[in-house]
Order: C-alpha cells, then sequence, then structure tokens
C-alpha cells in the first residue's frame, strides 16, 4: 500500500504563502498595464485631434508683423492765449506730420494746471511747448522778491491765478503767479521746476522737449527736472525773446531734425545759424541733455 501521510502544516503555510504572493504579482501586473493603458489614451486624446485638424487644415496664410507704432507729437499753445500765431502752428504741424509724427494740438483753453500735471502719461515722444515762459517773480505792492525767490524757470498755464486755488502747489512753489509783459496782463497760473518733479504723473519716454518761450533755459532747473522726468533733451532760450523770432529759429529747427535728421544738437546749431541770435535780446537757443 502507499503511505498517504497527511500534508504537514508548513506544507499548507508554504502553499498558502505562494498563493497570496502569485496574486499580489498579478494585482500589480494588472495595475501596471491599466496605467499604461490610461496614458496611451490620454496621449491619443491630446494628439489626434490636432493631427487631424493639421491633415484637414487649408495651408495657413501667413501673418504679417506688426507695424512698428506712429511716434507721437504735441504742439501746447499757450502763446495763442494772448498772441495767437496760426501760420507757425500749420508748419510746425505739416514738418511733424511729413516726418510720420501722428500729431495733437492742445489749444490754449486746455491749458490748465491740470493738463500740465497729467503731461508725461500721454505718451509723446517730441512736445513743442509755444508758451511764455519766465524766470522772474510776480510781485504785489511793489516789493522785490528777486533774489529771495528761486528763479525757476517757470511755464505759463491759461489757467487764471486765484489766491485759495492750488494752495498746496503755491506754498510748496510749485506753481506761482505769473504776469506776461505787456500792460493790464492778467495774472496766471505758471508750473516750475518742483512742479515736474513732484506732481507730473508718470514719466516721459526720451521724450525731446521744445520750449519756445523766453528765458527758458535762463536757469538750468527746470530743463533737469524734465531730464529727471525721463525727457532725452531740453531746448529752450537763455534770454527773453521776441515771438517772431522764435517762430522762424524753431521752425529751422524742426526742419534740421525732422527732414535733414540732425541730432537735436547739430540741429540747435544748425537753427541759430541760419536765423541768429534774437536781435533785440541777443538770446540764443541752448539745449541741456
Amino acid at each position: 500500500m502507499k503511505d498517504v501521510s497527511k500534508p504537514s502544516r508548513q506544507d499548507v503555510v508554504d502553499r498558502e504563502g505562494a498563493g497570496r504572493l502569485t496574486a499580489s504579482r498579478l494585482l500589480l501586473w494588472l495595475g501596471g498595464a491599466t496605467l499604461g493603458l490610461l496614458f496611451l489614451v490620454g496621449v491619443v486624446n491630446l494628439a489626434a485631434p490636432r493631427a487631424f485638424a493639421r491633415l484637414f487644415a487649408e495651408p495657413s496664410t501667413p501673418v504679417p508683423s506688426p507695424a512698428p507704432a506712429q511716434p507721437q507729437a504735441a504742439i501746447v499753445d499757450q502763446t495763442g492765449y494772448s498772441f495767437p500765431s496760426p501760420d507757425f502752428i500749420a508748419e510746425a504741424r505739416a514738418y511733424l506730420e511729413e516726418a510720420g509724427y501722428q500729431v495733437t494740438y492742445h489749444p490754449p483753453e486746455e491749458l490748465t494746471v491740470n493738463f500740465y500735471r497729467t503731461l508725461p502719461d500721454r505718451g509723446y515722444d517730441l512736445i513743442l511747448f509755444q508758451s511764455h515762459a519766465t524766470s522772474e517773480v510776480a510781485t504785489r505792492e511793489g516789493e522785490d522778491a528777486r533774489g529771495a525767490i528761486p528763479p525757476g524757470p517757470f511755464l505759463f498755464t491759461t489757467e487764471l491765478y486765484e489766491r485759495q486755488r492750488h494752495l498746496g502747489l503755491q506754498m510748496s512753489d510749485q506753481v506761482r503767479a505769473s504776469k506776461l509783459f505787456y500792460e493790464d496782463s492778467p495774472e496766471l497760473f505758471a508750473v516750475g521746476p518742483r512742479f515736474v518733479r513732484r506732481s507730473m504723473r508718470g514719466y516721459f519716454r526720451d521724450t525731446v522737449i521744445v520750449i519756445g518761450g523766453c528765458q527758458s533755459l535762463a536757469a538750468p532747473d527746470l530743463a533737469q527736472a524734465f531730464l529727471e522726468k525721463g525727457a532725452s533733451a531740453v531746448i529752450g532760450w537763455d534770454e527773453m525773446v521776441n515771438l517772431s523770432h522764435n517762430n522762424r529759429a524753431v521752425l529751422h529747427l524742426l526742419e534740421a531734425m525732422l527732414v535733414e535728421q540732425l541730432p537735436p544738437a547739430e540741429a540747435v546749431e544748425s537753427a541759430m545759424t541760419a536765423v541768429g541770435p534774437d536781435p533785440g535780446y541777443d538770446s540764443t537757443l541752448r539745449i541741456r541733455r
């Protein structure tokens, strides 16, 4: 007879362990296969729409590169408040437009203190101030403040002066009451270097600034304030200037910069060679950079 013996307890334990190991391996294999299948499905879902789109799409049309932004220029016509120069404005505008600038004309009625406050944010590449300017201080009752107060220069607005208006700006010497150089001139607010530094919003973007006004570079502080605000060059007069002489010089300046494409410093020299100093005041155009 065969000896059929009952399996030992150890044999049973070994067999159960082997079975569990096989089941675990099978579960791991099934899990890996499932993950692999999910990965393939994801790849197909991502790639297939693009492949079909490329297969059936019409040939693409080349997209042209965006055109460079048109340069921006402003003509700020403060002198039009008292001495309009329509022919000069038209010629200056023509030079700018022929050179590719989009020109914005700001008439006298716009030129308040708040207008000047927002000027840097307007994004101009060139600003032509056709504006009265002064390095002298308006005083009352015959008192002499010259020498006691820094000279500026200050750019005129067309906003009539009121003692109780812009008090903070007046107390910090950012704006002053100023008068034009003719009899019975009204007092107007004028903005100075401290206003440019403290109250103008934003920054100029390498703007070329031309100030066609008396004494606009008689002292350096206003030009320096504009440079600190981002201007690349400031051009103006070192003393009083007759309006007609200013207009001739500025038109020669624009022609030299925009038609002959001279750098600003060379354009100033060219304009002064063409028209010479002001015959009455011996003033000349200057540049600060």
